[in-house]
């Protein structure tokens, strides 16, 4: 079944924040078009599933998806928070740009909790927005500096291990299959380019992705 990808910018907008429509409802798997979502809830209950992760929803969670990413929505109760769309050009010259749009694999988890770090998270979004609808000059440079410090407070919730440099091993097979993943599915023929095994393989994509080479050819 082919995913549907959805893109809810016009060509010419580059950032847009909005709140969470207030409505329970599931949805169907369907990826955004070259453009990063961030949410972060104040309210809400259910299931948010990303790629291969299933998340919890509950109050001051905050999700990142990524262009490319797959995600859908199980919701119980009624959210609350803010939605903000970013193309990659919003972010050019910007310190955050190579690291969102240009890393393989995903520099950041896709989900947090940060309940307990609510006030300040709270507060971004919100002069964010505030920021947005006024529109006044140089509006962009501040939204800009505000989700440098999103994302700058986000690394301080990464776990230790979460962190861990990637061995050679695996920086190797992002470039390899970042030239090779239209033609070639299968994790063999990965190993055999590392010259390596695929057992070898997958276990390094277990211990620092949680996941088998397979899922992330896949």
């Amino acid at each position: 079944m082919e995913v549907p990808i959805k893109n809810k910018l016009n060509a010419k907008e580059l950032f847009r924040i909005k709140r969470m429509k207030e409505e329970i409802k599931t949805t169907n798997p369907h990826g955004h078009k070259e453009y990063l979502e961030i949410i972060y809830l104040e309210q809400g209950a259910g299931f948010h599933q990303i790629d291969f992760n299933r998340f919890p929803v509950k109050p001051y969670s905050l999700y990142l998806i990524m262009p490319g990413q797959i995600h859908s929505w199980e919701l119980t109760e009624i959210p609350k928070g803010f939605v903000a769309m970013i193309q990659k050009d919003f972010l050019l010259d910007h310190p955050l740009y190579h690291d969102l749009f240009q890393t393989f694999p995903l520099p950041f988890p896709s989900g947090f909790n940060l309940e307990g770090k609510s006030d300040i998270f709270s507060g971004i979004f919100n002069s964010i927005e505030s920021e947005y609808l006024k529109g006044e000059s140089n509006y962009q440079a501040v939204i800009q500096t505000y989700l440098l410090l999103i994302f700058n407070l986000l690394r301080r919730e990464i776990k230790a291990e979460q962190a861990l440099p990637f061995p050679v091993l695996l920086k190797t097979f992002f470039t390899l299959l970042d030239s090779e993943y239209r033609a070639n599915h299968e994790a063999k023929f990965y190993a055999e380019a590392l010259n390596t095994t695929p057992k070898t393989l997958n276990t390094a994509c277990k211990r620092f992705l949680g996941t088998t080479a397979s899922a992330v050819i896949k």
